[in-house]
């Protein structure tokens, strides 16, 4: 089951491989929209390109689904490792930094070390844990509806009820 680790906000959530990275974040209660996504996004279609993301894997594979379309064209200037989270469907475990555009502390030496502590055994003073099991995605439950939940203000501070 993989892990997404919000390194922005120190969250940890365990889900099913195959979510779509912002039906799990808004789900989880994570501010994945700077200011203007808040304002006006799509609703997760790929067309606004609101809900970047940086992402960084402690493995070699791909955590992610490859860069659709929209992806290619929104994304083309941006860095290899900045995805639209709509677009971006969870395969493995992965550290996400959300309004990357924003900047974070650290920047991406700090990306880079939390997927290298991901991957080892230790982790020391990780943060809470949610498991988000049952969250469906789209291939899974076949309606190909994108699942646009709101987020309900969880702190990330409790565990999720399954």
């Amino acid at each position: 089951m993989p892990t997404i680790h919000f390194l922005r906000e120190q969250l940890h959530i365990d889900c099913q491989a195959g979510v779509i990275l912002r039906d799990l974040a808004l789900d989880t209660g994570v501010q994945l929209y700077g200011f203007k996504g808040r304002l006006g996004n799509c609703g997760g279609c790929g067309q606004c390109s609101t809900c970047f993301v940086a992402v960084a894997s402690p493995k070699e594979t791909s955590c992610l689904s490859s860069r659709t379309a929209p992806e290619q064209r929104f994304l083309k200037t941006r860095p290899s490792n900045w995805r639209l989270a709509c677009q971006a469907v969870v395969q493995d475990s992965m550290v996400v930094v959300t309004r990357p555009q924003s900047g974070w502390s650290g920047g991406d030496e700090a990306l880079a070390a939390a997927a290298t502590a991901m991957g080892s055994p230790t982790q020391g003073n990780a943060p809470p844990h949610q498991n988000h099991g049952n969250h469906k995605s789209n291939q899974e439950d076949g309606s190909g509806a994108d699942g646009d939940a709101l987020a309900s203000g969880d702190t990330g501070e409790e565990k999720l009820s399954t």
